[in-house]
């Protein structure tokens, strides 16, 4: 059980597969007040809390004022023991706010993470000046910025050449999990092994989050193969089907780009990605959406911007100092 200290009359327990449906009210009363345009529904957070690594008594936990949930918190503890992350992932409702609670979820956080000797990252979005003190109160630190860029689909898309030595394959509208899963799952990997705060995915957890999620459209992703078959590039895509119903408005949203090291340079990425973009306009979508490292190290954000894509707001990840 998680030792939480809490305000007077407030209680805490697990949050568990069933509590999906709180989690997701939490969240949408949050995303009235603070309007990130970020909509998620109780099947988005019941794929989140079936996550097979998640460990729901020591790892979720849900904060209750009488029977009233006002906050919840999730810890992802990714990578190998001696290299794991702590991701923390927490909401309060905007009416309970200022009690403290959010100050008591975050060091929850930090006792996990000085438990398992980890790295703590706690995103919060730069647009929220009582989140980025609280995390400055907690004596976190920021350590990196991350950019939420946007494209009009209105505008034309121009597909550059594709680099010779590959084959292009969009992977939908029937995709095949027992072709693609593993070989994208290691590209993947290899792809981000450089990247901040990227830990390996087992392909199990790869294919929860990703190809078997309900809002991936795998008519709008993409694989670059070489002759032998080996993937050294791709594009995996998700339409959040609640910010459709919500907003009425299609997004394609970019989820993971990856090229291997020994293909990067050359043009790939971009190949990639204008074929994704001119089959999301040929699929009716309004826009598309991506977050990247504003320091990323493979050049992704002029790629990005080449494609068309425009700054609309950043987060910032607080991290625990180092010492020494």
């Amino acid at each position: 059980m998680i030792a939480l200290a809490l305000p007077l009359a407030l209680r805490h327990r697990p949050l568990r597969p069933s509590d999906a449906a709180t989690w997701a009210e939490l969240l949408a009363a949050a995303e009235a007040v603070d309007r990130l345009g970020r909509h998620y529904d109780a099947q988005d957070c019941a794929l989140e809390l079936a996550d097979p690594d998640l460990d729901h008594e020591r790892d979720a936990v849900l904060v209750l004022d009488g029977d009233r949930p006002v906050a919840c918190q999730v810890l992802w503890v990714r990578g190998p023991v001696g290299e794991q992350v702590v991701e923390a992932d927490g909401v309060v409702h905007p009416d309970h706010r200022g009690r403290g609670i959010g100050t008591a979820l975050v060091g929850v956080a930090r006792d996990r993470a000085v438990e398992l000797g980890a790295r703590l990252d706690v995103r919060v979005a730069e647009s929220m000046p009582a989140a980025v003190a609280m995390a400055e109160r907690s004596g976190l630190v920021p350590v990196r910025w991350w950019s939420e860029l946007r494209r009009d689909l209105a505008a034309p898309v121009v597909a550059p050449p594709v680099p010779e030595g590959v084959e292009l394959h969009m992977l939908g509208p029937d995709y095949d999990g027992a072709r693609w899963d593993r070989a994208l799952c290691t590209a993947r990997n290899a792809s981000f092994a450089d990247h901040f705060g990227s830990v390996p995915d087992e392909l199990e957890t790869f294919v929860h989050h990703r190809t078997a999620n309900r809002n991936f459209r795998s008519e709008c992703s993409i694989a670059a193969r070489t002759p032998d078959g080996v993937v050294v590039g791709f594009v995996l895509c998700e339409e959040f089907a609640a910010a459709t119903a919500r907003t009425g408005r299609r997004d394609l949203y970019v989820d993971t780009v990856g090229t291997v090291p020994s293909w990067r340079g050359r043009g790939l990425a971009a190949a990639l990605l204008a074929r994704v973009l001119g089959r999301a306009r040929e699929l009716g979508y309004a826009s598309s959406s991506l977050t990247v490292d504003a320091t990323n190290p493979t050049g992704a954000l002029g790629v990005y911007g080449r494609a068309g894509y425009v700054l609309h707001r950043r987060d910032v990840t607080y991290a625990l100092p180092q010492a020494g």
